[in-house]
């Protein structure tokens, strides 16, 4: 299905240029920055979005540039911002956890006629008089895709002839508006079922994370339902249920994105599902509809979701092969 859809957006653009009478881009020097609050360094999903930027780059011969830190900050994004701005490109990717740590360099952008999209991490005051001014998002729809897992944990509780007595959503990043949205989704379920959810900070440092997981679950033995939400986290819930010896169906788990780990957990039960936002596409597009921007006014008419869509038993074999290929 990925192939297909980059297919497609890949022929839908080659009409485009070729009406339009492109003859390189290279030729006319376009340049495009992303700037991310995370790095492939730091978290391995960044490694897809980077591919997907590459690829698109390599499409239309332009030069593109990726600035991110391993660890999450807010100060090093408005520092990335300052180095995008002073190489004047034809446009901008930028991710917004934190909107406001964005907010000057995008008012700069706007003020210089730089076109900004923003991927991965949606602007939380989208709709209102705080919105950043971008010309729209591609990415997930993070609350529908906590919604997802949630909904998941209470089906599987079912079938199995169980209940969920209380579930806790952990947050690696702490003011993340993305992941606070993930966790939010998950809440809406439990609150429609009549049962309390936690929330628990934890880092991306999984053998740390498995500790305060442990401390957790020691302090609360009658919680059944955890939610991670990335590669970093579900290693350090594998972690936690290695050492305290828990077997597949004794706590029931879900996690967001994708890397070799989170396939083994689901392989293994440990994981029912994972949530995909397909990076690829987050990366592929944002550099795409950039370009169509900058240089002939082309916008979508809408944000553009590249998810949630569902990982688990049925399909992660097929998954695993698009990850090796660098798609998923």
């Amino acid at each position: 299905m990925l192939k297909r859809i980059v297919a497609i957006t890949v022929l839908i653009v080659g009409i485009l240029v070729a009406s339009i009478g492109f003859a390189g881009a290279q030729d006319d020097g376009l340049r495009f920055i992303m700037v991310s609050h995370g790095s492939p360094q730091g978290n391995p999903f960044w490694s897809v979005v980077v591919k997907g930027m590459e690829d698109a780059c390599a499409l239309l011969e332009a030069e593109c540039s990726w600035l991110g830190d391993p660890s999450y900050s807010t100060e090093r994004m408005a520092s990335f911002w300052t180095d995008a701005l002073s190489a004047q490109p034809d446009g901008i990717g930028t991710t917004a956890p934190e909107p406001e740590a964005v907010r000057s360099g995008v008012e700069t952008a706007n003020a210089e006629g730089i076109p900004v999209i923003i991927f991965n991490t949606a602007d939380p005051n989208a709709g209102t008089e705080n919105a950043l001014g971008v010309l729209f998002y591609i990415g997930a729809n993070e609350f529908t895709g906590g919604v997802s897992n949630g909904r998941r944990v209470f089906a599987e509780a079912a079938a199995d002839g169980s209940e969920i007595t209380k579930g806790v959503c952990t947050i690696q990043e702490q003011g993340h508006s993305g992941l606070e949205a993930r966790c939010a989704g998950v809440r809406a379920v439990f609150d429609e079922m009549g049962v309390p959810l936690d929330i628990l900070d934890i880092n991306n440092d999984p053998t740390e994370s498995a500790g305060t997981i442990a401390d957790y679950f020691t302090a609360n033995p009658d919680t059944n339902a955890i939610f991670m939400l990335g590669p970093n986290p579900s290693s350090a819930l594998n972690l936690y249920v290695q050492e305290a010896g828990l077997e597949p169906g004794e706590l029931y788990a879900t996690t967001h994105d994708t890397s070799n780990e989170i396939f083994d957990m689901i392989d293994q039960g440990i994981l029912l599902q994972a949530i995909d936002q397909q990076p690829y596409l987050q990366g592929f597009e944002t550099i795409m509809w950039l370009y169509l921007n900058s240089q002939y006014e082309l916008s979508a008419g809408g944000d553009i979701f590249t998810g949630p869509g569902v990982i688990d038993g049925s399909n992660v074999g097929a998954i695993r092969d698009l990850v090796a290929a660098g798609y998923r």
